[in-house]
């Protein structure tokens, strides 16, 4: 069925001329390993400058995230654009370089652009043009807290992960680089070894992924299995995060230039084969075949993204590590994201993703196992599953549950897809609670309750609750996590449908997050869009 195209004929003439802007970048007329070396020199360094000039670890993370992301579409301008291989570049130089950042800073306006586009394409914004400004009709003021609510979900994990950090390793191998390191001039070098990154991964890497990695490591693949994968890009992340370390600590012993021509670690492909298989101890034909999926466009993937594939090959002989591009704090999702995404591997992840609902509840049971709460999962005639029901019999109350659990989105089109499963679960808590009301005898009969109890409906999404367009006044959507520490914070039921029911669970504007304006320019054209920006370092 055709789509009904809501933008007029004039936005999409000036839709084809933004997308189109970035061809008079100066890096476009290189061949790509020249080209894609100085975007991602340059990048790395800007990135390096303002984590060194931020305040607190929220801040921190959000350079992180944005950074990652506003690669996505200047790397694929080079990608789409570039000739093949290239002469690799060695030093800094100032039309080039300042080229790379230009493309970078563009791709971080085009993205606004993206999503005003993207949303009114389909009706869901209105946009008006008035002169060279695009803006939608409406004010994004209403149901924000939505989107608030999952990005300060991700900060939490975020920083739950990174406090888990070993400060006595991280002293070790900073001792361990500065006893290697030589410099000269603007360059730096250090002598890699194993037990630095065992220090690494044991210091900071582990750390985090343990904190953040909720799937089994025993899934396997067609090739590999899921641990195997997270310990190859573990031992690439640990010597990423050396190479940027010692960058550190060269620019305080006086590197010139800040290390600028050695910010990018650019292995041979050999070498890298060797040292990961002989730091992670995962067989070398495993090694190779994992690299080859996170390389960047490799295995037929058509919109090549480098949080998934972050491992950029410049020729045939030689790797491009850009240390901040495997330090960012989503490796779990991007990791799912890419196995969902590989030709050879998505049907099988397809299957496994049945697994991870029962992953859920068996969280809630676990965690829940000393309370006085009855746990139910059951089948009921003519209606949706029950995926959990918890129920307090001395409060009768009964809180019937849809879990959810699918990949985080991180962009326009994503968050539209996910939007309906989030749409579906609440149907389907809609239809439970409507039967219940109706007192419909199967659904009693397995509860084991009566038409006495109160009984709440709720999606529960492993990490991600929708935006405002999406949510029912019936059934609040929130996340895994948070209503297991909930319910075990106040061992009532009653009061947390009541916590629930009231939505005092989402943030408040002015409290902890505000909303601010964005201009996005590019060319002659800006569009007004917007931001949030979370409160409480």
């Amino acid at each position: 069925m055709k789509i009904e195209d809501k933008l007029t004929p004039e936005l999409r003439k000036i839709e084809k001329e933004i997308d189109n802007y970035y061809k008079s970048n100066p890096l476009l007329q290189l061949p790509f390993a020249t080209a894609a070396w100085y975007l991602l020199a340059s990048v790395e360094h800007w990135v390096l400058i303002q984590l060194m000039q931020a305040t607190n670890s929220q801040e921190r993370e959000t350079i992180l995230d944005n950074t990652i992301f506003d690669l996505k579409y200047c790397m694929r301008w080079l990608w789409d654009s570039c000739s093949e291989c290239g002469q690799i570049p060695s030093a800094y130089h100032d039309d080039f370089c300042k080229a790379g950042l230009d493309l970078f800073f563009l791709s971080h306006e085009y993205k606004a652009f993206v999503s005003a586009f993207t949303y009114g394409s389909r009706g869901d914004i209105k946009l008006k043009l008035k002169r060279f400004t695009i803006k939608p009709a409406a004010d994004f003021d209403a149901g924000i807290e939505y989107e608030a609510y999952n990005r300060i979900i991700k900060q939490q994990q975020s920083q739950t992960a990174a406090s888990s950090a070993d400060v006595d390793k991280l002293k070790q191998l900073k001792i361990s680089i500065h006893h290697s390191l030589r410099i000269i001039g603007e360059r730096f070098e250090y002598k890699l070894n194993s037990k630095m990154v065992a220090n690494a991964q044991e210091a900071v890497i582990s750390p985090v992924y343990s904190q953040i990695s909720a799937l089994p490591d025993e899934w396997q693949f067609s090739r590999y299995n899921l641990g195997n994968f997270r310990r190859v890009v573990e031992t690439i992340s640990a010597i990423a995060f050396i190479h940027a370390l010692a960058r550190q600590i060269a620019i305080e012993n006086g590197c010139l230039n800040m290390g600028y021509a050695d910010g990018i670690y650019m292995p041979s492909c050999d070498e890298l084969l060797e040292r990961v298989v002989s730091y992670s101890g995962i067989s070398e034909p495993s090694v190779q075949e994992i690299l080859d999926d996170i390389s960047y466009g490799n295995e037929d993937i058509s919109d090549p993204d480098p949080a998934l594939q972050p491992l950029i090959v410049l020729n045939s002989a030689v790797y491009a590590v850009m240390p901040h591009l495997f330090l960012g704090r989503s490796p779990e999702r991007n990791m799912a994201v890419l196995l969902n995404r590989l030709p050879t591997e998505k049907e099988i992840y397809s299957k496994l993703t049945d697994e991870k609902e029962e992953l859920i509840r068996q969280r809630f049971t676990s965690r829940l196992s000393d309370s006085n709460f009855r746990l139910i999962s059951a089948g009921v005639k003519d209606l949706p599953d029950v995926d959990l029901a918890i129920i307090s019999d001395s409060e009768k109350a009964c809180l019937l549950i849809e879990l959810k659990w699918f990949i985080e989105p991180a962009e326009v089109n994503e968050i539209i897809h996910r939007s309906k499963e989030i749409e579906k679960g609440i149907c389907q808590a809609l239809q439970l609670k409507h039967a219940f009301a109706n007192n419909h005898v199967p659904l009693l009969n397995q509860l084991k309750i009566d038409s006495s109890y109160r009984l709440e409906g709720i999606v529960v999404s492993e990490n991600w609750i929708g935006h405002a367009s999406v949510q029912s006044s019936e059934i609040p959507v929130i996340q895994a996590e948070h209503l297991i520490e909930k319910i075990s914070a106040t061992e009532s039921l009653e009061s947390t449908l009541d916590w629930l029911v009231a939505r005092e669970y989402l943030p408040k504007k002015g409290q902890h997050f505000e909303i601010g304006r964005k201009i996005a320019t590019i060319g002659k054209w800006t569009v007004n869009w917007y931001g949030i920006q979370l409160l409480g370092a």
